[in-house]
């Protein structure tokens, strides 16, 4: 995967989200979210850039926040598109407040007979690849810090970078299912 195209990309979702645009938040929500998750990353960036690490003791709190929100954001983000596709798809038997991604792919899979598309939601939560690691650090920061030497995580990179891979997965799943647009 090219860096500079998910780099692009990210530069060309931010600039999209403009004030004309609040009224539309309401109606796309996967937007919106991935609006919120440019900003919160975007304020990671300037703690770091005000106090130089994200470990000092002036910024850390500060720092913490920001990437819990980013990272609740991110499979916010995620949740939105499962939200999406049970409503444009009509699945049936997953109630609007238990949506998990394995009850996603299995009615697709059985239902509607878009197994291709059940298969990408597959890939990305698959053990190890970026939505399934994004649910790990999730689960891993209700116990402990993101910024922790245990988490050995170079926070700014990393988030960049699944973001972008975030923002890439949105769109290629709906430039290959046009009814999720």
């Amino acid at each position: 995967m090219n860096t500079n195209n998910i780099s692009r990309r990210s530069r060309i979702a931010t600039l999209v989200m403009v004030h004309s645009d609040l009224p539309f938040l309401q109606s796309d929500r996967l937007i919106f979210k991935l609006y919120a998750c440019d900003v919160h990353l975007k304020k990671i960036k300037n703690i770091k850039l005000q106090h130089g690490d994200l470990l000092s003791k002036d910024a850390r709190i500060s720092a913490e926040i920001e990437i819990d929100s980013l990272v609740s954001q991110m499979i916010g983000a995620f949740d939105s598109l499962l939200f999406r596709i049970i409503d444009k798809y009509q699945l049936s038997g997953i109630p609007s407040d238990r949506i998990e991604i394995d009850k996603v792919i299995s009615v697709l899979s059985a239902e509607s007979k878009r197994i291709e598309l059940a298969n990408e939601l597959g890939k990305a939560n698959k053990e190890g690849n970026w939505y399934w690691m994004l649910k790990h650090l999730r689960n891993y920061s209700l116990h402990g810090s993101l910024l922790s030497e245990d988490a050995s995580l170079d926070v700014i990179p990393y988030f960049e970078q699944t973001l972008g891979q975030l923002k890439e997965f949105v769109n290629d799943i709906k430039m290959k299912e046009p009814i999720l647009q």
